[in-house]
């Protein structure tokens, strides 16, 4: 850590340096301030090493910054400005990742608010704006704060409850009387919600300490930074509140991806509070190269207009609302892979939805996309019909229409990985030219069918199956209890049913624009 030597400063006029490791540190201060907007103004590392600047703003901070530390008994003093070696991106890339424990180890900060005439006008200084100074309030313990001719106008104690209703930071927090890992993700990030940076990268970069986790800088890759804050975030914590961010509302179409664009998505989460235990929650989440592979509560809500709509519980609640959890209306657009979907209401939105009590959830393994696919215009949809990321990922697709008596959330599906509740229908891929599906309704009954490609065309085969006789009953456990769980294939299902000996019914195979598409129409007889 390279420390500037306030004695020699003060008293010769010169800036030097001098540096320490480990826990040979010694008690330092520390400046939290905003970069004059004409950064030539500031004194740099650069500066500093060719010629000792004697004047001007940014000096100006540095002299006053090291007098204040003598009259605190300190002698080294750490300034962002030049400190560091900016021209050496392996320094930088280590002074940002430190920048929390640094400011959070010194033994003062002093926050110069350049633009501040007094404490009534608090509210309205630069310095509550700016992203780089929200871990600069948080870190440290010892704080005073100075306006524009360096008056001490208060400390971090006596204004804490104003400080506190400025930033929307809980008081405890700020005092240190909380850990900041009681705070949920996406609380933290509500509050650099409203903040800003000069380059783009380092809206992401400042919140690093926030999250407590360490990342390489990429300066030049805009807002993927963003983007790559998020994936470090699922990889040190399973924390769904994460997720828990709302698209602007001038976002267009009816889906999009489960990580945020940018830190202004999470403005409003500040209320929000998690229910899980990350370390011993069964809930599990993973970055791959599609997005998120998680563990959790997957949701089927019943809604008026639409039958169904998936949801994955976020464990996060809102403070006067014990018992109802937030969650994420989904859509299903592949085995087991999902996109974020708006709200099934009069007016659709990218809103979280209070989870219904109707719903019934199940804890399953599966693919959060995050962002949307490439659009593709798909085989299987009419001239007429406009493509969206659910039609255009389906290849195939086997319609199921139910008995009005029988309710979807009654019967049992296999594999649950093709199929779509929101829908009622079985779904294939490009990926594969065999599929087959299965139905078992809530009077027994089990529908099972076959569709693949022969030559150049689409086959569909399928019947209903009592289950009174003992291979039928075998044949049903080995669907529904085994299938799933191995992954059996169509072939492996047509060689157990050609064990049980059951005969196959044929239906008449349905194709539209020259891919295959079929609707199953089950009714209820007294037969069954």
């Amino acid at each position: 850590m390279r420390l500037i030597e306030a004695r020699t400063l003060v008293d010769e006029q010169r800036i030097t340096f001098k540096e320490f490791y480990g826990s040979n540190i010694p008690d330092y201060a520390i400046l939290s301030h905003t970069w004059d907007q004409d950064q030539t103004k500031e004194v740099t590392y650069d500066d500093c090493i060719a010629g000792n600047p004697s004047s001007g703003t940014g000096y100006d901070k540095i002299h006053n910054t090291c007098e204040l530390a003598l009259d605190d008994g300190i002698e080294y003093v750490w300034i962002d400005t030049c400190c560091i070696n900016k021209s050496s991106s392996a320094e930088l890339t280590e002074a940002i990742n430190s920048m929390f424990p640094w400011y959070q180890q010194a033994t003062v900060c002093y926050a110069h608010l350049a633009d501040l005439d007094g404490a009534e006008s608090m509210k309205s200084c630069r310095w509550f704006s700016r992203g780089w100074t929200l871990q600069e309030l948080i870190a440290p313990k010892s704080m005073a704060f100075y306006d524009r001719s360096w008056t001490c106008v208060g400390s971090k104690t006596s204004l804490i409850y104003k400080l506190s209703a400025i930033t929307g930071i809980d008081v405890d927090i700020l005092s240190h009387d909380a850990p900041l890992s009681s705070t949920c993700i996406a609380k933290r990030l509500s509050w650099a919600a409203k903040r800003e940076t000069t380059r783009v990268e380092d809206m992401a970069y400042c919140l690093l300490g926030i999250c407590n986790i360490n990342m390489p800088m990429l300066y030049g890759e805009g807002n993927k930074a963003f983007r790559r804050l998020q994936e470090e975030i699922v990889r040190s914590t399973y924390d769904l509140s994460l997720l828990a961010w709302t698209p602007p509302t001038t976002t267009r179409g009816d889906y999009c991806g489960f990580l945020a664009e940018s830190v202004s998505d999470f403005k409003g989460c500040s209320k929000m509070y998690s229910v899980t235990d990350s370390l011993l929650d069964e809930g599990e989440m993973t970055i791959t190269n599609k997005g998120l592979r998680i563990k959790a509560s997957e949701y089927i809500l019943k809604y008026a207009r639409v039958t169904h709509r998936y949801a994955v519980k976020l464990d996060c609640m809102i403070p006067g609302r014990s018992g109802i959890f937030l969650s994420i209306p989904m859509r299903k657009i592949g085995p087991n892979i999902f996109i974020r979907a708006r709200t099934v209401d009069k007016a659709p939105s990218f809103s979280l939805v209070d989870l219904s009590s109707s719903g019934f959830n199940r804890l399953r393994t599966f693919t959060l996309l995050s962002s949307l696919p490439p659009a593709r215009i798909p085989r299987q949809i009419s001239s007429g019909d406009s493509p969206n990321a659910v039609s255009s990922s389906r290849f195939t697709v086997v319609q199921m229409r139910l008995p009005a008596e029988i309710a979807q959330a009654d019967t049992e599906i296999s594999p649950v990985k093709y199929w779509d509740a929101e829908d009622c229908a079985f779904f294939g891929t490009r990926s594969l030219l065999q599929y087959w599906g299965a139905v078992r309704l809530s009077n027994g009954v089990v529908f099972l069918c076959f569709w693949y490609r022969k030559v150049n065309d689409w086959m569909f085969r399928g019947t209903l199956l009592k289950t009174e006789s003992k291979a039928s009953q075998e044949l049903t456990k080995n669907l529904f209890s085994v299938a799933d769980e191995f992954d059996f294939q169509a072939f492996t299902v047509m060689n157990l049913l050609e064990a049980a000996q059951t005969d196959m019914a044929s239906i008449p195979v349905v194709t539209r624009n020259g891919g295959p598409r079929w609707e199953v129409q089950i009714h209820q007889s007294r037969e069954y």
